[in-house]
């Protein structure tokens, strides 16, 4: 996987969001980077396989290690927050299966989930999917009217369409279907 596009297109699949609403938020590249970075590109290829494989159906993962990835793209996309990986393809761990290929596996220099979860930025987390699915914002991101408290919330919806996923989205996670 190379392009912000297919990443685009990868996550609207894994969120249930459209590819506009997920663009709209500024941080397809940035997402794209740090899975890159994190979880390194043949495991990131799987997972787009998989996923493609599935053609609107739930993807059937190949392993614990892909799961887990689509597990942690969701989190981060939803959360604005990485959750960290367990080693891919290293049996015996939460992230490795015995069936996983050996030439898939994760070299030292991209396994990067000894650094655990961490916040990607106050962006990020003003941005998360979690807020435009409750039809609101973040939690200290705006600021309140004074008397705001005593009026009953507002949605607003995005520039991009409707708050929440798509309205054609398959209702369960695609790691649960």
């Amino acid at each position: 996987m190379t392009g912000t596009k297919e990443f685009l297109l990868l996550s609207a699949e894994l969120t249930g969001f459209g590819v506009g609403q997920l663009s709209a938020t500024g941080l397809a590249d940035t997402y794209r980077s740090l899975v890159l970075e994190r979880a390194g590109p043949n495991r990131l290829d799987r997972l787009r396989t998989a996923v493609a494989a599935g053609a609107g159906r739930p993807p059937a993962f190949p392993d614990e290690s892909v799961r887990e990835l689509a597990r942690a793209v969701v989190h981060l996309w939803y959360l604005g927050t990485w959750p960290g990986l367990p080693p891919a393809g290293v049996p015996g761990t939460a992230g490795g299966s015995a069936d996983a290929p050996t030439d898939e596996r994760v070299d030292e220099r991209t396994d990067r989930s000894a650094d655990g979860p961490f916040v990607v930025s106050s962006r990020a987390y003003a941005e998360g999917l979690v807020w435009r699915t409750f039809g609101t914002r973040a939690p200290g991101t705006a600021a309140q009217e004074h008397g705001s408290w005593s009026l009953p919330p507002t949605v607003e919806e995005p520039a991009a369409g409707p708050p929440g996923p798509r309205r054609d989205a398959a209702t369960a996670p695609a790691g649960q279907r």
